[in-house]
């Protein structure tokens, strides 16, 4: 009887901790989760689920040497183990090691062949290498499976506009906007071609900064943070633009002479018409605590400033 009742409090505590790390990492709080997670490998250490969600918390946490260490130890144990394959993919991606990412999102894909995030990334590897025919089929398959992805149709966009396929971009752009006719990503990129400046568009464009915007109609911008620290803001784009969300960094100059990175999504004429992105923002993503959460604020009509290129992002998938 005693024998049978340590089993089950023993079983219970496997279970109170995996639980308790997985609600810590979707409230953001990552070194708690991973703590938790830990714990869990100590009395559990044939747990690959506990490997793989700490894997994602060394990924947040960028420490990709050490995700993909777990991610491994997990595959030994159970290499069936969901979205595995796909976590590995993002941890050789950010190492820039782009053939190994893709040789996981290949596995990943003959497991769950309708993996559109999975097609999505695979995408992002290839442009990478410079291989954008295959990267535009992966895209192609990632639309068969979800028409609606907003941003696998910019990115088919800007491969079309590297590849000097300035119709077939065109063409794709619009298809985004109607999509989401609120997000400013493909307006931006149609403007760029009508402009006839393609060689700005794609992870390519970084010779010049686009320029600021001073439409009197699209003044209001959601403001999800203001750093000193250039790292700090980078985080926040990203996690803003690996939720769907629009994003740019703004370079200012204060009066002390120190520059401030100010994340901002979208443009919008009227408070009332930034009010529904900014709380799909709130509801939609678990921000950092010491991040705050997004607020209204007004784009200054005129400024030096440099924005960051949109870069894809891709991100490890959740913890299970």
């Amino acid at each position: 009887m005693s024998v049978l009742c340590h089993a089950l409090c023993f079983a219970e505590t496997e279970k109170d901790l995996f639980d308790a790390g997985v609600l810590l990492f979707k409230q953001g709080q990552y070194q708690e989760s991973l703590d938790k997670f830990s714990r869990l490998i100590e009395i559990a250490p044939g747990n690959a689920d506990a490997y793989k969600n700490r894997g994602v918390c060394y990924m947040k946490q960028e420490k990709y040497d050490l995700a993909i260490a777990d991610f491994e130890t997990a595959k030994g144990l159970f290499p069936e183990l969901k979205g595995l394959y796909s976590n590995l993919g993002v941890a050789w991606y950010y190492k820039k090691e782009y053939e190994k990412a893709i040789q996981n999102y290949d596995v990943e894909l003959e497991m769950t062949p309708d993996n559109y995030v999975a097609h999505f990334n695979r995408a992002l590897c290839l442009a990478e290498l410079h291989r954008d025919p295959e990267a535009l089929d992966a895209l192609a398959r990632t639309l068969d499976l979800n028409p609606d992805f907003y941003w696998a149709l910019c990115y088919k966009g800007d491969l079309l506009a590297r590849s000097g396929e300035t119709a077939k971009a065109v063409e794709s752009y619009e298809t985004a906007v109607q999509k989401d006719p609120n997000n400013t990503y493909a307006k931006e990129k149609l403007a760029l071609l009508k402009e006839k400046k393609p060689e700005m568009i794609g992870s390519e464009a970084k010779a010049a900064p686009p320029e600021a915007h001073t439409n009197p109609e699209a003044s209001l911008s959601i403001q999800a943070g203001a750093f000193l620290n250039r790292p700090n803001a980078d985080k926040v784009k990203t996690k803003l633009t690996e939720n769907g969300f629009d994003a740019d960094i703004l370079i200012l100059k204060d009066s002390k002479g120190r520059d401030w990175f100010l994340v901002r999504s979208g443009r919008y004429a009227s408070s009332k018409e930034a009010k529904k992105p900014t709380l799909a923002i709130k509801e939609n993503w678990a921000w950092n605590r010491p991040f705050g959460l997004p607020a209204i604020g007004r784009t200054p009509p005129r400024f030096d400033h440099q924005t960051e290129n949109r870069i894809f992002r891709i991100s490890p998938s959740s913890t299970t």
